[in-house]
């Protein structure tokens, strides 16, 4: 899940979210240019080797639960919310990364 997390979409949506809560703006500005350089340090080891992250987020950096949280609650509030009120759905559950949806037998693919 973590590298189809669009970086510049979560820092858009930190920036909102700074906005929003009335963040002080030096304090916005500090925590969004920490943010960037998190997101664009993209590096990970396997099998002895150092790689490049360099589209979405690299696997296994602390921080990177916490965007793709970030990133699935606002597609939650804003984009799955509709679909699950206009589908049959009966019930989505989702914990970190693991989602559940319940249906009934005439549910549809809503695009």
């Amino acid at each position: 899940m973590y590298t189809n997390i669009p970086t510049e979409v979560v820092i858009n949506i930190i920036s909102n979210l700074c906005e929003v809560h009335n963040l002080d703006k030096t304090l916005a500005k500090d925590f969004l240019t920490i943010t960037r350089l998190i997101v664009t340090q993209n590096y990970f080891w396997f099998k002895c080797n150092t790689y490049v992250q360099k589209k979405g987020l690299a696997m296994g950096a602390p921080t990177y639960s916490i965007f793709s949280d970030i990133y699935l609650q606002c597609m939650e509030n804003s984009l799955i919310y509709d679909v699950l009120r206009e589908t049959r759905v009966e019930g989505y559950i989702r914990y970190v990364d693991d989602i559940l949806i319940v249906y009934n037998e005439n549910f549809h693919q809503h695009k």
